[in-house]
Formats: structure tokens, sequence, C-alpha cells
């Protein structure tokens, strides 16, 4: 019997952001230190090869690079791209992956100790540390993006609710500008 033939035949390219503890990149929620070279996922709970459906196992990454100021007011936290191989399961916005390597990591704006600490992570990884807005192009050298059409839709756009019409002072509050200042006091007429 023939296996299936994969659907890529290229790295996959994803984006992702680590905690950065001298030269070491931490994942964010798990208590894992990247080294240079492929990563392998596991899992840590069942006895099966990651990612798995059904389980939260597999090496984590989204589609797109995450906002260029979203690490900058962190002293600690650094974007990056990898690149994915092996079984993908793929998620509305991001991906769990098989096999990851780091292939670039995002310079800040400015010029200190954290952007000192990346260059040298980028070294000891063996990697580029581009500016943020160049982190596409420099990962795309590695292997190429998931394609919107094989993307599964986000049947959840609005996760959060209104909490429902809001209260009749509440609404003047609003209109009126700062809370404690009565219309009165403005020179407004009172209703």
């Amino acid at each position: 019997m023939e296996a299936a033939a994969p659907d890529l035949v290229t790295a996959v390219i994803g984006f992702r952001q680590w905690r950065l503890h001298g030269v070491e990149l931490w994942s964010l929620l798990a208590m894992d230190r990247w080294r240079r070279g492929v990563q392998t996922a596991h899992c840590d709970r069942r006895d099966h090869d990651a990612p798995a459906n059904g389980c939260t196992c597999g090496i984590y990454a989204w589609y797109a690079p995450p906002p260029r100021g979203a690490s900058a007011a962190t002293p600690d936290l650094v974007a990056g791209a990898v690149a994915l191989w092996g079984q993908i399961e793929l998620h509305a916005h991001g991906m769990r992956g098989q096999h990851a390597m780091v292939v670039a990591l995002a310079l800040p704006y400015s010029w200190g100790d954290k952007r000192r600490s990346i260059l040298a992570a980028a070294d000891a990884f063996d990697v580029a540390a581009v500016p943020a807005r160049k982190l596409k192009a420099a990962a795309l050298e590695h292997g190429e993006l998931i394609p919107r059409r094989m993307r599964p839709p986000d049947t959840t756009p609005n996760k959060r609710k209104a909490p429902g019409e809001p209260a009749p002072a509440r609404l003047r509050a609003v209109a009126d500008g700062y809370p404690g200042r009565s219309p009165a006091r403005r020179g407004d007429a009172v209703p």
C-alpha cells in the first residue's frame, strides 16, 4: 500500500514569540527551552506522536508575524520565525507542528540591552536577526506560508459578546464626557 503524498513538499513558515533569558529562548507557556537546530514535539500527557488531533501537544506557530510593537515594551519578549515540517495540524489562526527550527529573530526598534541580547541569541542559534518589518521576508528564504485555502475558517470570530444595552445613566455619563462632571457646570442645559 502506498503512503499518501504530502500536501506540501517544503517546510512551512510560522511565527511565534519566546521569552529571552540571556541567549536562551524559552516557550511562553510551556517550560521548554529551545536549542539550536531541530526541535521535535512530544506529548507529556499521552503516548502518541505530536501533534495529535484532540490534544494540545505540538510546536505552536501563527500564520502571520505578531504586530511589530508586541514585544517592544517588554525586556524579555522576542518575536521570530520558525520552519515547521513533519505532521502539521492547522487551526484558524495558527498551527502545531511535529518538527521546527528557528530561522529568524526580530530586532526591537530601540538600540540597547534587549537588542544586544537578541543579536547574541541569533548568533547562538546561527540565524538572522532582522528588523521586525523584514521578518517575513527573511523567513520565506526557508520555506513557504500555508496558503489561505488550506487554513480552516474561524467559526467564532467574535468570541466576546456585548453585555447588552447600557443603562440610561451610563449612556448619559458616556455622552457627557468625564463622569464626575455635571452638564450644568459646563453651561449645558440640564434635561
